[in-house]
């Protein structure tokens, strides 16, 4: 951040957004210099607004000054992408947190960006709606966030991504502008698609200020199983049985041995089998009939496979007790070690078996603890690397030929997390110096002073090497 007077600065951010909604005392600047990476970096000003009109007006005071601004939801991103390592304001948007409108005529729903993903899911729900994109994080993680990152989660197998339920944004730009990108019409062909330029921009081209999101009906009957195979590759092919057959599961887990130690021990449940590898499955449907017809099929395919034994969740409590374990997954991890490398490469699916021999082996080959599990169904692999100690050589290298690997099998360096400033120093094993170009000449035309979320996506060497998660 350039120097400035503070006294002067502080007085018009005030002025931009209300004095009730920033603040530059030392608690807060702290607080929200933090997030889910376990890494922290300093900011100069805090700013809650509560309008896109405030959005727009601390934008344009940001703008004229050349002051950094990182939007941030709730901080529960693990690729850094809500850290303000060039300093300046860090513009939380928890504040905007209100539903603007659900539309059952149309299926939509309107809501600001703050709003938890979990409210807003329950909300439509109770008018008989569905918005499907769920990641794991979906009790804390903002709408915004999951827009900003193009959130996953475990409806990704038969629902897709974030990316497939954005109608239309209202957004600021750099300038403070408020443009409208995007259609409520189901079709909408007119221009360069802009709006999906922006979801999973990171905060780097525009802040969203609120969004419609297309919903579908609520399929109210669900069934979820448990499958334990005596091996990874065994699972692996369930995996890839299960998504080969004619019924499309909603959810398709696989979870490590190695995990379900952590997470038996985090919890303190046996409720999970101590196996090699287990498939966590769904199926949602519109009669218990239907479901009950698609659980048998999916089950009789994991038993062909070799599963040593299937468990089918009888009550909804067995249900979701089965979904909180696989929610816990991740800060379990720390059990195996006081440093997580969390990854989340994912590959096509028909590489998904391939894929996690790779990783197991890569593992191996640098005598390192990895744990794995991740969302199967489209090829989404968490591939944890655990260690004592911060930058571990080992774990590097390990991480960097995991991704090498990924590539390599037409996939990507990140699924649904991210590149952040945790995998920066990664991406060119996946965009060419072409295409490294354009994603450039994008960011200049959106953001000419380089204000919004600066130092995430692209490569800094000295920044975040590696991307080890810290307690």
């Amino acid at each position: 951040m350039q120097d400035i007077d503070i006294s002067q600065f502080a007085t018009e951010l005030r002025d931009a957004v209300g004095a009730e909604n920033c603040s530059v005392d030392e608690v807060d600047r702290v607080s929200y210099g933090y997030d889910a990476t376990r890494r922290d970096a300093p900011c100069q000003a805090v700013a809650w607004p509560t309008e896109i009109e405030q959005i727009s007006a601390l934008m344009r005071l940001a703008n004229r000054l050349k002051i950094p601004v990182v939007p941030r939801g709730s901080g529960s991103g693990l690729s850094g992408g809500a850290l303000p390592i060039h300093g300046g304001i860090v513009m939380s948007l928890e504040r905007m947190n209100r539903i603007l409108e659900i539309d059952t005529a149309n299926r939509t729903v309107t809501a600001q960006p703050g709003i938890r993903l979990n409210d807003l899911k329950q909300a439509v729900q109770e008018q008989g709606l569905f918005y499907p994109p769920d990641p794991a994080s979906a009790k804390i993680a903002s709408l915004g966030g999951t827009i900003a990152e193009c959130a996953g989660g475990l409806n990704c197998v038969k629902y897709g991504t974030t990316k497939d339920w954005i109608m239309e944004v209202r957004a600021v730009l750099a300038n403070g502008e408020i443009v409208r990108l995007g259609s409520r019409a189901r079709k909408c062909v007119s221009g360069y698609n802009l709006l999906q330029l922006l979801i999973g921009s990171e905060g780097t081209l525009a802040t969203v200020g609120e969004a419609t999101l297309r919903l579908i009906p609520y399929p109210a009957f669900r069934r979820t199983f448990t499958a334990a195979f005596p091996g990874s590759q065994n699972a692996a092919e369930a995996v890839l049985g299960i998504l080969n057959g004619k019924i499309q599961p909603c959810a398709l887990e696989y979870i490590d041995r190695n995990s379900i130690e952590c997470v038996r021990d985090y919890l303190k449940t046996d409720k999970l089998a101590l196996v090699d590898a287990l498939i966590l499955g769904e199926v949602d449907a519109f009669s218990d009939e239907e479901a009950g017809e698609a659980i048998g099929h999916l089950t009789q395919i994991c038993t062909d496979c070799g599963a040593s034994e299937i468990r089918t969740a009888q009550t909804e409590d067995e249900r979701e007790e089965l979904w909180h374990i696989r929610r816990n997954l991740s800060p379990a991890m720390f059990a195996k070690g006081r440093i997580k490398v969390n990854e989340d490469i994912a590959v096509p699916i028909a590489e998904f078996p391939a894929m996690l021999q790779d990783a197991y082996a890569i593992a191996a080959r640098h005598n390192v603890t990895m744990v794995c599990f991740g969302h199967a169904g489209d090829g989404n692999v968490h591939v944890n690397l655990m260690s004592d100690i911060e930058h571990d050589p080992d774990v590097l290298a390990a991480t960097h030929e995991v991704f090498e690997r990924a590539v390599q099998r037409g996939g990507t360096i990140s699924g649904e997390h991210g590149i952040g400033t945790m995998k920066a120093n990664y991406l060119e094993l996946e965009w060419g110096p072409v295409e490294m170009g354009l994603l450039k000449e994008v960011k200049k035309v959106f953001d000419p002073n380089n204000i919004l979320n600066p130092g995430k996506i692209w490569p800094e060497r000295s920044k975040c090497a590696g991307g080890c998660d810290t307690v």
